[in-house]
């Protein structure tokens, strides 16, 4: 009984209208999938956007079961298994309309061959880099520019592709894991599209994911942090909660500590964020919920 008081807790969770008004916002959810990032995001008129995958089959599986029938849009941020590990289940379970993300066949890497598999066999179009935005229900999803580097590069953290959303005078920022070069490149060459309202903080809140020039760019007014309970990475880092804690007034969220965190964002700029477990546990490691 109490797995099912569960499963309906979570399904309500996701398909609920706001108390704001059903299906006027664009709603993103950033899923609790432990250690790694899958965000999906549902426009005013149910379309579905789905920003990675986590490392399993658990999203693939709870799509039909959150009203998921067609992915309009598919991106795998970099080719790391807690964000690329669960889109060939995605490709291969659902119809998807199209894909975004690094395809190329590298030497000496097999993590991808999956994903890669999936979209000859679905016949997936896939996006090119440069697409500059798509357009998808009145939501914008800018992709950032990246600055030139080789298609297989060793460090893949600072290869992440970088969206912004837009819809009215909401804006969101995807950050995959971009560590300080990568950031430091949009700061210097791309900071008019830095500045939005809500911040998908970078690298599972780890210290190397943010600045403070990068903050001071982007103001937010919350920030969402995708983290698992691990002993070895014990994401999120306390500076880095710290300085997003500073630069929102408090106004931070974790998935380790609140589970699945739901953002409504609203023409008109307004926000409503929701909580999983609604608790107010700071999202650092304490030293004893490890």
């Amino acid at each position: 009984m109490p797995n099912r008081i569960f499963l309906v807790f979570i399904l309500i969770f996701f398909v609920q209208p706001s108390v704001l008004g059903a299906f006027q916002s664009v709603r993103v959810q950033i899923i609790d999938v432990g250690q790694g990032d899958c965000i999906l995001i549902r426009t005013p008129n149910v379309k579905w956007v789905l920003i990675d995958a986590g490392t399993n089959s658990q999203i693939a599986n709870g799509l039909p079961s959150w009203g998921v029938a067609k992915i309009a849009l598919a991106v795998v941020s970099h080719r790391h298994s807690d964000h690329l590990g669960g889109m060939d289940n995605v490709l291969n379970s659902i119809p998807v309309d199209q894909f975004l993300g690094i395809t190329e066949d590298c030497p000496n890497r097999s993590s991808d061959d999956d994903v890669r598999d999936a979209i000859a066999e679905k016949e997936v179009p896939v996006l090119p880099l440069d697409t500059g935005s798509i357009v998808i229900d009145r939501v914008k999803f800018t992709i950032m520019p990246l600055p030139p580097r080789h298609d297989c590069p060793e460090d893949e953290n600072n290869n992440s592709i970088v969206i912004r959303l837009d819809f009215g005078e909401f804006s969101m920022l995807f950050t995959g894991d971009a560590e300080i070069d990568e950031r430091g490149w949009l700061i210097e060459h791309h900071s008019d599209l830095l500045d939005v309202d809500v911040l998908k903080a970078s690298h599972h809140g780890s210290d190397n994911g943010t600045s403070d020039e990068w903050l001071s760019e982007i103001t937010p007014t919350h920030v969402v942090i995708s983290a698992g309970v691990h002993r070895k990475y014990r994401h999120p880092h306390m500076n880095a909660v710290q300085d997003y804690s500073n630069a929102t007034n408090n106004h931070v969220y974790c998935t380790n500590r609140h589970g699945t965190i739901r953002v409504d964002g609203y023409r008109n700029g307004n926000i409503l964020v929701s909580k999983q477990r609604d608790n107010n546990k700071s999202c650092v490691y304490d030293g004893t919920h490890y």
